[in-house]
């Protein structure tokens, strides 16, 4: 532990010189381009203890995927906006819940942050939704892909979005949960 402050030390005292040679021009106060430096160093140590504290939280703890968010993993994976992963995450979640017995979806439910805004995020679409029928493959795969539309996203996004849902279903709620739910998805497709 000593060997490492006596190395910080060192870095700070060399980055402080470098900065007062830099910023001193004949006469200006050596002492505030210390601090300068100093706050700088103690600025960027802090932010890079909060990203290796945030990935410490997500990789160790169980939850960590958790409090990372489904709809973040969403966006960042596939490139949509915030909007357009709610809303197509919601209305997987809707197909689901039609073909899901509803103690399973009440599980389900409970094991994913936010489901209640990411269901109320779907589009409606009562008019496709009354044609198609609860047990009709292609009905509901058109539900879908006018949901998608509606979201401004190309309806093969459905496949897309599935497998990263699934695993998310799977780190929260466990496989068995995730088999539901992808069982629920291909009798629901």
């Amino acid at each position: 532990m000593r060997n490492s402050n006596y190395f910080q030390l060192s870095v700070l005292v060399i980055l402080a010189a470098i900065t007062g040679c830099a910023t001193n021009s004949g006469g200006n106060n050596p002492i505030a381009a210390v601090n300068q430096g100093l706050s700088t160093v103690e600025g960027a140590a802090q932010s890079g203890r909060q990203i290796l504290n945030a990935g410490t939280a997500a990789a160790t703890n169980p939850e960590g995927i958790a409090q990372i968010g489904l709809v973040d993993i969403l966006t960042h994976r596939l490139g949509v906006s915030q909007q357009q992963a709610l809303g197509g995450a919601g209305a997987i979640f809707q197909m689901a819940q039609s073909s899901m017995n509803p103690q399973a979806f009440s599980t389900l439910s409970r094991s994913v942050p936010g489901m209640s805004t990411m269901l109320g995020a779907a589009p409606s679409i009562p008019n496709l939704s009354s044609l198609a029928g609860s047990n009709s493959t292609l009905g509901n795969a058109a539900v879908l892909a006018a949901s998608f539309k509606q979201l401004n996203l190309s309806p093969d996004m459905v496949g897309q979005f599935v497998p990263i849902i699934t695993n998310y279903v799977s780190k929260t709620s466990g496989q068995a949960t995730a088999n539901l739910f992808q069982s629920a998805l291909t009798s629901a497709r």
